[in-house]
């Protein structure tokens, strides 16, 4: 039902006033902590060693995720630091593109943006990365730099163990996000996303335990499961298993190539990813964290499933971290998958 609109001013922002029940809705669907980056990728083949060009793309997990959430028609925001000049604004600008607010970035004068370098390779060679991302503007950002105000004004606050894991001053921007997030009955979900270059599994399942207790989402991979959690068994279980420890009513659960896995309210619903030629692998599960977090928007599991599942495999075959789609044409992309969900 159509609802009129005004616009009031609440704790310094804008915000949306159902004149029907005088209640004030956030400004955004989705908002998010996390680094914005540039990946330099070798061509097919070529090692750091002897590579002549590189070539550039921003990089990001929670940016990537928000960019997809934008195109597929939510309101999202960053909250990140860069630093001003040409590579603080190509990636600010690649965000904006995407339909992300950027007006939450910490600007800085001095200092630096993160990198990594991807060596890519084929099977069974894997693809090596090498990170350069200590010291960044974002890996100095304290709780005295966030706008609080601006991440809680919004329906779903989206955080990962990446971030969790760069700086203790990052972690303690993300644990008192997600306290406040309680506190006003804010969603939270929590990508489990274990980086082994950057912590390991007994100091991730510390910092992490306090974020995913009581999250409304957790998305991980089975290989994360089993090396933080010590959870091991088919997606289904795992999913389930997650949820029980720490209460979330919806629970994501990958596994490359095989099954994906959902655990909503009690219900396991599995689906099959598509046979894909891989051209870049980076970018593909938070590809499939965003469509699952669409359909957690629109109170549809089955949407988000095969939404996840199929910008997932657009992400497989495109040289880029963000999808570049839109809502009918990844909908229209599963049904060409003849993609089914088994409950």
């Amino acid at each position: 039902m159509f609802s009129p609109r005004s616009s009031t001013r609440v704790c310094g922002l804008s915000r949306r006033g159902d004149m029907t029940t005088g209640k004030m809705q956030p400004s955004r669907d989705v908002t998010a902590i996390g680094e914005g980056q540039l990946r330099l990728n070798t061509r097919l083949g070529t090692s750091l060693e002897v590579a002549n060009d590189l070539a550039v793309h921003v990089a990001g997990a929670e940016g990537n995720v928000l960019g997809l959430l934008s195109r597929l028609g939510n309101r999202t925001g960053l909250v990140t630091s860069l630093p001003t000049g040409s590579l603080g604004r190509r990636i600010a600008g690649e965000y904006r593109t995407a339909g992300v607010d950027t007006s939450a970035i910490v600007w800085r004068e001095t200092g630096r943006v993160a990198l990594y370098f991807v060596e890519t390779s084929t099977p069974p060679v894997p693809s090596r990365v090498t990170y350069d991302r200590a010291d960044s503007c974002f890996a100095r950002l304290t709780r005295d730099d966030i706008d609080w105000d601006y991440l809680g004004d919004a329906r779903l606050l989206h955080v990962t163990g990446i971030t969790a894991a760069l700086s203790e001053g990052l972690y303690a921007c993300l644990t008192e996000a997600v306290a406040q997030a309680h506190r006003h009955a804010q969603a939270v979900s929590v990508d489990v996303n274990y980086r082994s270059q950057l912590t390991t599994p007994e100091r991730a399942l510390k910092q992490l335990t306090p974020l995913l207790d009581g999250a409304s989402i957790i998305s991980c991979s089975r290989r994360d499961a089993a090396t933080v959690f010590g959870l091991f068994g088919p997606v289904g279980d795992v999913a389930t298993a997650l949820s029980n420890r720490f209460g979330a009513r919806w629970v994501l659960v990958s596994d490359g190539a095989c099954d994906a896995a959902a655990y909503v309210d009690g219900t396991v619903l599995l689906a099959k990813p598509p046979a894909t030629t891989v051209v870049d692998r980076v970018g593909a599960g938070d590809a499939l964290i965003g469509g699952f977090l669409h359909g957690f928007l629109n109170e549809d599991p089955e949407q988000g499933l095969r939404l996840g599942i199929a910008a997932a495999a657009l992400a497989l075959t495109r040289h880029d971290d963000q999808v570049r789609t839109t809502l009918p044409d990844l909908e229209a992309l599963t049904r060409s998958f003849g993609q089914d969900i088994v409950r």
